[in-house]
């Protein structure tokens, strides 16, 4: 189901809304998470040089994207409110790549790999061409089990 989420997407259970409020919803009501589109013009006031990649990005009203405090991670995603454990995200967008095509000598940081059930790689979802990219390529893996906050 987490899986699914990631590759499909879907916000459910968002700041304590019930999953069953979704689905009794008016399907022609605005959506339970509004998203907001950011501007070229809206981010060139934070983000020189990265602006023309993040022209027509899509957030959830629940996070924004800004400099991540790490050294050399460039721009990260971050909640604006609290987001209740269990709220799915998504998607992660990108090209899938099994195993075995991966370049170990590439930069690999805007891939996420997807497990099978036994803990192996089943295949990696590689977001490294700007026209497959959504909001979810900006969150940064935790480099340690303490900074760790999604699963």
């Amino acid at each position: 189901d987490i899986l699914h989420s990631f590759l499909y997407g879907r916000w459910r259970h968002v700041l304590g809304e019930q999953q069953h409020h979704l689905q009794h919803e008016d399907r022609t009501a605005p959506s339970a998470s509004p998203k907001t589109a950011f501007t070229a013009e809206v981010l060139a006031q934070s983000f020189s040089g990265e602006v023309q990649k993040l022209s027509s990005l899509v957030l959830p009203s629940e996070v924004i994207i800004a400099q991540s405090s790490v050294p050399g991670e460039g721009l990260g995603i971050f909640s604006k409110t609290w987001i209740k454990a269990g709220t799915e995200m998504g998607p992660f967008t990108g090209r899938l790549v099994s195993p075995e095509h991966i370049d170990l000598y590439k930069n690999n940081n805007l891939m996420w790999e997807v497990f099978n059930e036994d803990g192996t790689v089943r295949y990696f979802i590689d977001a490294s061409q700007e026209d497959q990219r959504s909001w979810m390529t900006y969150i940064k893996c935790a480099r340690n089990e303490q900074e760790q906050n999604l699963e």
